[in-house]
């Protein structure tokens, strides 16, 4: 594998700094540590520059608190300067990084989100139910506070020779044991940490099937002995390589017995679930926000995240809960549109909240009609895609319009009222036997 050198000056450049304090700072722009730093931007980030540059740089101590996400964890959280200079980093090594991953890895990698996976996984198991017949589900046990920092360390040099860069991530790795929670650069750590076993598993060993989301491993198979054989590897490489355990709970089971509960959903070979703890979690906030006496307009946008969760999985009970209208249930209304435009193809089979309509001469021949109406998919801001602390994609509900000629549609809208969004789904249906020639329909999501 060839060595990157020369890459400290990238990051302790001015436009590498400002940026990463642009991006260290979105959603957060109201808090008073960022707006303290941003009182005086030019000159904290020329005090970070001249420390970097002259290797007088420390992390600094973090402030511990715990989380229940439902289980215990210790959160790690830098002051906001060495959140700035994690950005910078990551800004210039992550395109280094990201390509030494395998396809199959997707914790805090862009465009490889917990969905992603999902559908992945979902598509595997429809097109090859006997090749994917049982599954093995492992973890490792306190994998962030267990890594070793000479591990680590000899890893990331896999791929990063410039001296100065690995003093900067050194220190970083020394400042607490293990790695820390909380830190945006954990989770690269972490994916580095576990990227040879990736390899090893799909190319040594002859996994086809294989995903791992940080520590979450789930390994599918026609054979529960070769599974066990991948168990016994797995364990071997992690004692010896890495220094890690796995956990006792570890799994070989029949995928049609009781599913593979990964990644927040519980996924069978024709049907996908969520977990049981999201699905109560939704319909308690639900049930307290109709206490509360909010509309279900109101409630959905305050549940907008959990209920885009559900979207990703066979969910219309749960929808039906929220009090969601199906598009046969209404009349919409029309109304003056706004949104970025899509073309009708790429929205097609995905579920959308219709929210208004407009037929209108179009300036060629005949009539135009505009659907507006939110998608689920990851926010933006003027800077490009949004993601978290941890790097993962901010999703919500966005606003879009479409364009389209299509006769059949217009007849479908023609006379009805939208009073509030409404869910629903463009499909294409085709005509005759020969399938050639087709036309949209507007239908309930769940059809």
């Amino acid at each position: 594998m060839k060595r990157k050198g020369y890459l400290f000056e990238q990051i302790c450049s001015m436009p590498n700094l400002l940026l990463a304090a642009h991006n260290a700072g979105q959603g957060k722009r109201q808090r008073d540590e960022v707006v303290e730093f941003e009182k005086n931007l030019a000159q904290n980030l020329q005090v970070l520059q001249m420390e970097l540059k002259t290797r007088t740089y420390t992390t600094s101590a973090y402030e511990i608190f715990i989380k229940y996400e439902p289980k215990k964890r210790e959160i790690y959280k830098l002051p906001y300067r060495d959140r700035v200079v994690q950005w910078a980093i990551l800004q210039i090594l992550e395109p280094l990084w990201t390509p030494t991953f395998t396809n199959d890895t997707y914790a805090c990698i862009r465009g490889r989100g917990i969905h992603s996976l999902l559908h992945r996984l979902r598509a595997d198991l429809r097109k090859d139910p006997d090749g994917t017949r049982y599954c093995l589900k492992i973890d490792v046990r306190k994998f962030y506070p267990s890594i070793n920092h000479d591990t680590l360390k000899m890893v990331v040099r896999k791929k990063i020779k410039d001296p100065s860069v690995l003093w900067l991530l050194d220190d970083i790795i020394e400042s607490a044991d293990g790695v820390p929670i909380g830190n945006y650069i954990s989770q690269y750590f972490a994916n580095l940490y576990l990227s040879e076993l990736d390899h090893l598993v799909k190319e040594f060993v002859g996994v086809r099937y294989y995903y791992r989301y940080a520590d979450d491993i789930v390994v599918l198979s026609d054979s529960k002995q070769f599974l066990s054989s991948v168990l016994v590897y797995f364990n071997d490489y992690l004692n010896n390589d890495r220094q890690l355990t796995l956990k006792g709970n570890y799994q070989i089971f029949p995928v049609e017995s009781r599913g593979i509960d990964f990644i927040g959903y519980v996924t069978y070979h024709d049907h996908c679930l969520a977990r049981k703890r999201n699905k109560k979690a939704l319909c308690r906030e639900v049930a307290r926000l109709r206490k509360r006496g909010m509309a279900n307009d109101q409630i959905r946008l305050k549940v907008a995240s959990r209920l885009g969760f559900m979207v990703h999985c066979d969910s219309k009970h749960l929808i039906k809960t929220l009090g969601m209208k199906k598009f046969s249930d209404i009349k919409p209304k029309q109304g003056k549109l706004t949104g970025g435009k899509y073309h009708i193809d790429t929205i097609l089979n995905r579920e959308i909240h219709l929210t208004g309509y407009d037929v209108s001469k179009s300036k060629y021949d005949g009539e135009m009609l505009t659907i507006q109406y939110e998608i689920y998919e990851q926010l933006e801001d003027n800077s490009g895609k949004i993601v978290d602390d941890d790097g993962n994609p901010v999703m919500g509900w966005v606003k879009h319009i479409t364009f389209t000629g299509s006769k059949a549609l217009m007849r479908q809208f023609d006379g009805v009222e939208l009073t509030e969004p409404v869910a629903a789904k463009i499909i294409k249906q085709p005509i005759g036997s020969d399938g050639k020639r087709c036309f949209y329909s507007i239908v309930d999501p769940d059809q």
